[in-house]
């Protein structure tokens, strides 16, 4: 559960349509896009693994007793289960999660 930046895995901007590019054939995957306001906490309960991208703001959480922030470009691979994250800055958090269904 390492988080890493955008450009790792793309030269494009990131973008809803670029990770849908990145993760292909389409019908192997979920993808799901929201948005949060900024101060809120929102819980990510998932049966199984999934990417989160963070298109735009910045957002918290504790994975195994360490703290992570993720910014605008960076993503983090997750395992199912659950998960508590804190939007945190002044700008609205736009994620976008992608669930293998393969």
């Amino acid at each position: 559960m390492i988080k890493k930046k955008w450009s790792e895995v793309s030269t494009a901007t990131i973008s809803e349509e670029a990770i849908r590019t990145l993760h292909t054939p389409p019908e192997n995957f979920k993808i799901y896009v929201n948005t949060y306001d900024a101060g809120k906490t929102f819980p990510t309960k998932a049966g199984h693994g999934f990417v989160m991208y963070v298109l735009a703001g910045s957002c918290k959480t504790t994975l195994d007793g360490s703290e992570v922030t993720l910014s605008t470009s960076e993503f983090i691979a997750l395992e199912k289960g659950s998960y508590a994250f804190d939007v945190v800055g002044n700008e609205e958090l736009k994620l976008v999660k992608v669930f293998s269904v393969s």
